[in-house]
């Protein structure tokens, strides 16, 4: 999988035939974020890259609650992408597969158009409305995507192109299809023609090929819509008019029609769904309904005269569920539950296909062959058809703990392969379940932790437990993997063995009166178990000692003399850092050694700010690096990570706007559009990295390119448009002499003095 700095990939949520979409995590922020990324073969055409950053000034510029907001725009090496907010809710094709309420399409119908007024004001086209662009946010509202084919309404050539022909063919205007120039109207077509689908379940026009459907917009009269949703015939006649100016103007007017239609219209009580009622259902509901009343059981519990009730009662709503079907394929009562009580009260046996729906996905649950999110798949087909099928509720639920139990047991078994093949696909399976996305964490830290446990114990039985910087650095490993992995066993046991090997050489050395030795050694035995019970009795015989106090004050005194020479971290073992933690190691609440250690994190944080001033990034790092390694208080070690990993981000955007302004300036963007210019990048640069000299010498490249359009308008002639680019240019660079006495000159000649 594509990995991007700045983004942790979490699973594709999409393909096309350019890009391909994520969803991702933007560390900066924390955030879910969908990630566009375009393919590396096609983002390195230079052509595509410029219309790629158009495409992202485009949709930067639309803030709308029903349009997919896009956050940034980035370049990492051969890739191009957009991040975007990402929508949950899924799109109108699977809306549709499940039922919307026909008073629910004319509010999406209408969040739509709100999006299209508000694009059209700032002169923008979508050019491929469509389902699968119209997406709904978790509060059902309808929300507008990709408008990554939009240009902007223009007279401008190079913008809009007559003659080229882009979009979906079976949602196209006519004026689309034939490649004329168009204008909002076009959207407004082929939002129509997403209405009609969403009110019969199919498109308009179908042809095998998109030449015969474009022919068929452009010349066949406009489609009938059935009896029952006949209300709505003058909206689609308006919609999906011939002729733009016949068509609604606006949005706005398509929604006031549908709102006065939803006021003053008798609408069908119903459920829109793509899922066709054929006459074979009826038939078997109908023949299940006789054979229920036929059943010798039932007649042997309730006698004669009930038997008559029940067929009654079972004749009656057989008539009810022919009338509620019989008028349309596409149509269903308001609430689904309702057939189903019917049929329970009348002993109807279930709907066919819904039976056959069931039997499959049982059917594929035993097969050992099946992959999970096939079986999966089957299940949630027997949701769509029943919503509230009991079985398969309930066998999805199971699949989804089996899974997770599986996965528990691979990890715990070690089996980390296996843990991650099942976690891949279970969470394609159950994208949403947050018990699957904390299982991939705990599997990814269980295997880092592993792997960190392996190379440690490699490390030290390599080098021994005499070997005091392989310790130290085991110690700090087998903390991290318990941080990773908490309680892990081994690492605990590795911990507890190092501890017990080094008490045990202080506790010695305190006996024999090596003050010294039994100090180094308990530091170590302290820092990897500082718990031990052994220790207490090794730290009570150094302060019996009667070089105790000696000791002490003498590693205090070097500390001091190493903190003034400026050794706070380096050389290993000769540094105040170091000896102050060995004089804590042996008086835990010793108040100078305390002091001492602060007053080294204070001057550490002195030299990170002096090396981020001075640039020196790499010193900085190894600064962070070295204070972890000799134990300082892990706040303060993360206080510097962080100045350093602003300064890296202030870096990174300076140089990237220096990219794009330097790309702008190439395509001839210097001061417009206003929200993605040269001049405006450049700005921004200056108010990031003051003195920025690229940024200065950028900025005077395009306050000339500016004057030198305006000399060449004005000796076309086009004096107000060369006063225009003069002043323009004097904006962003206001000290050029010559510039403004060629200013001078020209309103004299203006004036005719």
């Amino acid at each position: 999988m594509i990995e991007l700095k700045g983004f942790e990939i979490q699973r594709e949520l999409g393909r096309g035939g350019m890009a391909q979409v994520y969803l991702a995590v933007q560390r900066k922020f924390g955030r879910l974020v969908a990630l566009k990324v375009v393919t590396s073969d096609i983002a390195r055409d230079p052509g595509f890259r410029n219309r790629f950053l158009q495409e992202s000034r485009i949709n930067a510029q639309l803030s709308h609650p029903n349009i997919v907001q896009v956050y940034d725009v980035g370049v990492e090496g051969d890739a191009l992408y957009l991040v975007m907010e990402y929508i949950k809710g899924g799109d109108l094709i699977r809306r549709l597969e499940t039922g919307i309420h026909v008073q629910e399409l004319i509010r999406v119908v209408t969040d739509v158009g709100r999006a299209l007024d508000y694009a059209h004001n700032l002169g923008f086209i979508h050019r491929d409305i469509k389902p699968e662009n119209i997406l709904f946010r978790e509060d059902g509202s309808a929300v507008l995507s990709d408008f990554g084919i939009a240009r902007v309404v223009d007279d401008n050539p190079t913008i809009t192109r007559v003659g080229t022909v882009v979009g979906t063919p079976q949602y196209m205007s006519p004026e689309q299809a034939s490649g004329k120039k168009l204008d909002g109207r076009s959207d407004l077509y082929s939002l129509g023609v997403v209405f009609y689908r969403m009110l019969t379940g199919d498109v308009p026009y179908r042809a095998d090929s998109a030449v015969t459907i474009g022919v068929k917009h452009l010349q066949e009269p406009i489609p009938r819509l059935p009896s029952y949703l006949s209300a709505f015939q003058t909206v689609i006649d308006r919609c999906l008019a011939k002729r733009p100016e016949q068509r609604y103007q606006t949005a706005a007017e398509l929604s006031s029609a549908l709102e006065k239609i939803k006021t003053d219209a008798p609408l069908p009580n119903a459920t829109i769904r793509t899922q066709a009622v054929s006459t074979r259902e009826i038939r078997a509901v109908g023949s299940s309904a006789f054979t229920a009343m036929r059943d010798p059981i039932r007649a042997k519990r309730g006698g004669r005269r009930r038997l008559r009730r029940q067929r009654t009662r079972q004749a009656v709503i057989f008539a009810l569920l022919v009338i509620a079907v019989a008028g349309a394929s596409l149509i269903s009562v308001q609430q689904p539950q309702w057939v189903t009580r019917l049929l329970s009260v009348a002993g109807i046996l279930k709907d066919p296909v819904v039976r056959e729906a069931w039997n499959n996905a049982r059917s594929l649950r035993q097969d050992p062959n099946q992959s999970l999110a096939t079986i999966v798949s089957a299940h949630r087909r027997v949701l769509s058809l029943e919503p509230y099928h009991p079985g398969a509720t309930e066998a999805l639920a199971g699949l989804a703990n089996q899974w997770k139990h599986d996965i528990n047991e691979a990890l715990a078994q070690g089996n980390f392969s296996l843990a991650e093949t099942k976690l891949a696909e279970s969470s394609q399976a159950f994208p949403d379940d947050p018990e699957l996305a904390d299982l991939a964490v705990e599997t990814t830290n269980l295997r880092h932790a592993d792997s960190l446990l392996t190379s440690t114990q490699a490390l030290m039985r390599s080098h021994g437990l005499s070997d005091a910087p392989s310790v130290t650095a085991a110690i700090q490993a087998y903390q991290e993997v318990l941080r990773l992995a908490p309680g892990h066993p081994v690492a605990r046991s590795e911990l507890d063995t190092l501890a017990q090997h080094y008490a045990t050489l202080a506790n010695e050395a305190a006996d024999s009166g090596q003050i010294d030795d039994a100090i180094n050694y308990l530091e170590r035995a302290s820092a990897a178990n500082s718990s031990l019970p052994l220790l207490n009795l090794v730290r009570e015989k150094i302060r019996q000692a009667t070089t105790v106090n000696t000791a002490i004050a003498d590693i205090l005194q070097q500390a001091r003399e190493y903190r003034a020479a400026g050794a706070l971290i380096d050389p290993p073992g000769e540094n105040a850092a170091e000896l102050y933690h060995r004089a804590l190691a042996t008086d835990p609440d010793n108040v100078i050694a305390k002091q001492g250690l602060n007053e080294v994190v204070s001057q550490l944080n002195n030299n990170a700010a002096r090396l981020l001033a001075q640039g020196d990034l790499d010193a900085t790092r190894a600064l962070v690096d070295r204070a972890s390694a000799v134990g300082l208080d892990s706040e303060s070690v993360k206080q510097i990570k962080m100045r350093l990993e602003v300064e890296l981000d202030r870096r990174d955007t300076v140089t990237r706007y220096l990219e794009q302004a330097q790309a702008l300036l190439s395509q001839g963007y210097v001061t417009e559009p206003p929200e993605g210019n040269a001049v405006s990048l450049l700005r921004e640069v200056e108010r990031v990295d003051p003195g920025n000299t690229q940024a200065r010498m950028l900025l005077a490249q395009s306050a000339a390119r500016l004057a030198g359009v305006a000399q060449e308008a004005f000796e076309a002639g086009m004096a107000e448009q060369a006063k225009h680019y003069l002043e323009l240019a004097l904006a962003v660079t206001p000290d050029v002499p010559e510039w403004r006495q060629l200013r001078l000159e020209w309103e004299k000649a203006a004036s005719g003095v």
